[in-house]
């Protein structure tokens, strides 16, 4: 099956997904007015995008904290395997905490984000994990700023400071 061609975003289009990114659930009426568009233009815009796969889903962001994770940290893996891929894939499927995984390149094999309710709890889970590899770990700072907004590409980062 041939790949369809992604149509370039416009300005209005980055315009919507900065909109959306910022509160999903904003009514069409609303996210139109914003956007300088009619409600009707701004559905197929929003379906449209959805359609080609350039919004995947729609979430609620959840407060660690108020829910009873203490503290983030950051794991950096050199696992014991040649292909850790599957192995390392299967072990964490079962880890809710481990809210984010990459599989990188350079000296360590995975970057993992977790969300953990104590230190003992931490300790549990790093001797639980170390039996595959090296971990390096680094406690994330609770005034930390994670912007999870995606802006349109800049074409150079000159006469920007």
């Amino acid at each position: 099956m041939a790949k369809r061609e992604v149509t370039p975003m416009d300005e209005t289009g980055w315009k919507i997904l900065e909109e959306l990114q910022k509160n999903a659930r904003i009514s069409f009426k609303q996210l139109a007015e914003k956007v300088n568009l009619s409600p009707t233009a701004t559905i197929e815009r929003v379906k449209r995008m959805e359609e080609e796969g350039i919004i995947v889903d729609y979430r609620a962001t959840v407060d660690p904290r108020k829910v009873g994770y203490s503290f983030s940290a950051l794991l950096n893996f050199q696992t014991n395997y040649g292909n850790p891929d599957p192995v390392i894939g299967e072990l964490i499927k079962d880890i809710p905490e481990v809210i984010s995984s990459w599989s990188i390149t350079g000296s360590n094999d995975f970057l993992m984000e977790i969300q953990v309710p104590t230190l003992e709890f931490l300790q549990e889970l790093l001797v639980l994990l170390s039996k595959h590899g090296k971990i390096t770990t680094s406690v994330v700072l609770p005034d930390s700023t994670k912007k999870g907004l995606i802006h349109a590409p800049r074409k150079s980062i000159e006469n920007e400071a």
